[in-house]
């Protein structure tokens, strides 16, 4: 079994010029920590807990949980393969392991969403470019609702999570849990009272509420998003938390829960940014996980990229008889 999780900022896609080279070292060191251990371990499948960018789910119909059954899915959107650096191909699915899980997650009373053919990006894409590049490991996706409030508490993604532990309990896949998203960072997808008159928050908007049908009237958006964070990170401003962020990960790389668990949404906005909601997806590790010890591999406070980076990895828990 392997168990990690990773922030999946898109400047590791086209933009990892931007950061000073030694940063940059000391990033691909801590991918290069993980993606050793994920090649020991040998995953059948990664049970991913991610979350959408109104690719998959749009204002329309936004579920708080989610997950994919497919035997296929695919990514990146034709939107983002530019920005991502990678073309778009299909990504197998795992369907009996999706099956059982959401089986029994709904007989312990969540009521997932559900859907087929899941389109991924950088939520599960970067991840798998620098920790298992070089293997096609199917993938289910369990989505967490970050970006449309009300959002799911910390303590419902947790138990979500133990919830999914429980699920695979006794299978004879060879199982890989993984989060993905984070740490603190302003992305600027929020439409809220902060942009009154804002075009591209209004093209931003239209994108959310038609999802990706908005792209074909509007195929400029992606770009012009990137755009707009590379001014933002430009201007000076601290678009980093690095305080919140190394408070965050000490409490999970501790297993404290009840640290994690007391935030609320409305100050971890305030703190980290709307992007601070994705830890929301190392809650659910942490559940299944079940509280157990970790290692911080990396952190990095990236401000050309206006985000936290880090890697948590439960290697050295897992190996404990």
């Amino acid at each position: 079994m392997a168990a990690f999780a990773m922030t999946h900022t898109p400047g590791l896609g086209g933009q990892t010029d931007k950061p000073p080279a030694d940063q940059m070292q000391r990033m691909m060191d801590g991918f290069a920590t993980v993606r050793r251990q994920i090649s020991a371990a040998r995953p059948d499948v990664i049970v991913a807990f991610v979350n959408d960018h109104f690719d998959m789910y749009t204002l329309h119909a936004m579920p708080g949980m989610a997950i994919a059954l497919g035997d296929t899915h695919w990514g990146p959107t034709l939107a983002t393969e530019a920005w991502l650096g990678m073309p778009r191909a299909p990504i197998p699915g795992h369907p009996a392991v999706a099956r059982a899980i959401y089986q029994s997650v709904v007989d312990d009373g969540f009521e997932l969403f559900r859907s087929e053919s899941a389109e991924l990006v950088h939520n599960v894409l970067m991840p798998r470019k620098y920790l298992w590049p070089d293997a096609d490991i199917p993938v289910v996706p369990i989505f967490i609702n970050c970006f449309a409030p009300p959002l799911p508490t910390w303590r419902r993604a947790h138990a979500l999570g133990a919830a999914v532990r429980k699920a695979l309990a006794g299978r004879g896949e060879r199982i890989a849990l993984m989060a993905s998203g984070g740490l603190s960072h302003w992305p600027p997808i929020t439409v809220d009272e902060e942009h009154p008159g804002d075009p591209l928050m209004e093209r931003v908007l239209r994108w959310q509420i038609q999802g990706m049908a908005a792209f074909a009237q509007d195929p400029d958006l992606p770009l012009a998003i990137l755009q707009r964070e590379a001014e933002m990170a430009a201007s000076g401003r601290n678009l980093v938390n690095v305080g919140w962020d190394r408070q965050v990960l000490r409490w999970l790389a501790d297993g404290d829960s009840a640290a994690l668990l007391a935030l609320r949404h409305a100050q971890v906005r305030e703190d980290a940014g709307p992007g601070g909601a994705e830890m929301l997806m190392w809650a659910a590790l942490m559940g299944a996980m079940r509280d157990a010890p970790a290692d911080i591999v990396m952190y990095e406070a990236v401000q050309e990229w206006m985000g936290g980076v880090g890697l948590l990895s439960y290697a050295r828990s897992l190996a404990r008889p």
